[in-house]
């Protein structure tokens, strides 16, 4: 396992971040905090040291966990992130929903604070919500500062009030809207670590045609039927080149991300010890670059065909 500098700051983060999205028990159906903590454990004993949560997910029961985890391997050797949800909080309220993010955590830092969503209301700016954000570094409260969500312009317009370190845009071999980002990503000298690198199971290989869905899935672009058939063939694609290399599809989409030009290091999500098992395997191999080169056109000609969505999580276009 590799590490990398999160930005200008001096956060080491593993090449591979477990995203703890699911252990909350509500967005991707139910979880069990017993399989969520050996999720954990395995990925720390193999060299990921990076748990991404918020306090969105589930309510604070994935932070809850997250905090347990730290607890029992050591709360200096792992570094957490967590992410303030409502765009709309002010000043005193995101102080607030940190305190609160640190209690359910059971520390008194966090090493990367992520605002989950640009500003969506007028009476809080973005001036506010960094400035804010700056307090609680200088505080001790956070060692860096992220966005999530966030536009080209959006970023921007944030960079004129702090320092962002990190950016965690939507990214995966079925969700390229963001390339203009990752390239003034990288001449900032500003890290990636893109969510939803499956696209939310899409590239695991383990959907057919006709699968219907029923948790909150059901809601994203991907899913719809007018998408969903065409996401199985860039999957189709990846898994032939994967099974050459006697990887799933799934370790094939983030050993792809690991070679992308601009990206830190992908999150990816796990239940449960063998899921995570199965992510570790993703790194410490690389596709050739002919084979690198065949799922990124599979990748680009699924692109060219979709529309421009808002967000992963519903069907809104600015079309």
């Amino acid at each position: 396992m590799e590490y990398k500098k999160l930005g200008k700051s001096d956060v080491l983060v593993s090449e591979l971040i477990l995203g703890c999205w699911a252990m909350g028990g509500d967005y991707f159906g139910a979880t069990e905090d017993k399989s969520s903590l050996e999720a954990l454990e395995v990925s720390y004993e193999n060299g990921v040291n990076t748990f991404d949560t918020a306090e969105i997910y589930g309510d604070g029961r994935s932070e809850r966990v997250v905090g347990e985890a730290a607890r029992r391997i050591g709360r200096d050797k792992v570094r957490i992130i967590s992410k303030v949800f409502k765009p709309s909080m002010s000043h005193d309220k995101m102080i607030k929903a940190c305190e609160d993010s640190l209690q359910r955590l059971g520390t008194d830092y966090l090493d990367v604070y992520f605002l989950h969503y640009p500003v969506a209301e007028e009476e809080v700016t973005i001036q506010e919500r960094m400035e804010t954000m700056e307090e609680l570094k200088k505080a001790g409260k956070i060692r860096a500062i992220g966005l999530s969500n966030f536009s080209l312009e959006e970023m921007k317009a944030a960079m004129r009030f702090g320092q962002v370190d990190v950016i965690q845009p939507c990214y995966s071999l079925l969700w390229r809207y963001d390339e203009a980002l990752l390239e003034f990503s990288r001449k900032q000298e500003i890290s990636v670590i893109p969510y939803s690198t499956l696209a939310q199971g899409l590239l695991t290989g383990k959907y057919q045609k006709g699968a219907v869905f029923t948790d909150g899935r059901a809601r994203a672009a991907l899913f719809q039927p007018e998408n969903y058939d065409r996401c199985l063939e860039v999957t189709d694609v990846l898994s032939q080149i994967s099974a050459k290399y006697g990887k799933t599809p799934a370790q094939g989409a983030i050993a792809w991300l690991l070679q992308t030009q601009g990206i830190t290091a992908p999150i990816v999500g796990a239940k449960n010890g063998r899921q995570a098992q199965e992510n570790l395997k993703a790194a410490g191999w690389q596709f050739s670059k002919e084979d690198y080169d065949v799922i990124d056109r599979a990748s680009r000609r699924f692109m060219e065909g979709l529309p421009h969505y808002t967000l992963f999580f519903n069907t809104e276009t600015t079309n």
